[in-house]
């Protein structure tokens, strides 16, 4: 969806540059006086050109729609009661996660990635891994500690945590001069 919103921004932005600079050109004097107004007269009682500014118009409004619509909060929910639900909004569960992950390991440039599914919530973490140590060890570490943690702290289970490390920097380096 993202791709096909980028593409029509693309082409849009495009057909305002040809018609901005048409007007240009147009203003100072470089294209005919005739110009403009033969290419309005040439489209006139065309559905060939009607169809091209159907597609351009629906193409605008596919572009400007999402800043106008609700977004829609999403949550997860913590509790039912006889008072009411209590849930937690993702943006919250994953400042949640960012920060233990962060205090426990050596972990930075975190992305955080929350689905929901049937038996909880899957996790997908990306960032990069400073550690001295066995990386498959400590990703298992990451993985059961955030399990235990979020299942203590909201109540939510966890079905899965997926760790994609984008770099890893290892602290115990050989010494530079070896003799």
């Amino acid at each position: 969806m993202k791709i096909i919103q980028n593409l029509f921004s693309f082409l849009i932005a495009l057909l305002l540059i040809i018609v901005t600079i048409t007007l240009a050109l147009y203003s100072f004097g470089i294209l005919t006086i005739d110009l403009l107004p033969e290419i309005v007269r040439s489209t006139y009682n065309s559905w060939q050109y009607a169809i091209v500014y159907l597609v351009i118009f629906l193409m605008s409004i596919f572009i400007i729609y999402p800043y106008f619509s609700d977004s829609k909060l999403r949550s997860a929910k913590l509790l039912s009661s006889e008072s009411g639900d209590i849930s937690i909004t993702i943006t919250a569960l994953a400042n949640l996660i960012e920060e233990r992950v962060e205090n426990k390991e050596n972990f930075s440039d975190i992305k955080i990635k929350i689905e929901e599914a049937a038996a909880g919530l899957n996790i997908i973490l990306s960032g990069k891994l400073t550690v001295p140590g066995n990386i498959a060890e400590i990703s298992e570490s990451i993985q059961r500690d955030l399990q235990t943690y979020i299942k203590e702290t909201t109540g939510i289970q966890v079905e899965k945590i997926q760790i994609n490390i984008s770099a890893v920097e290892q602290t115990n380096k050989l010494p530079e001069n070896v003799e």
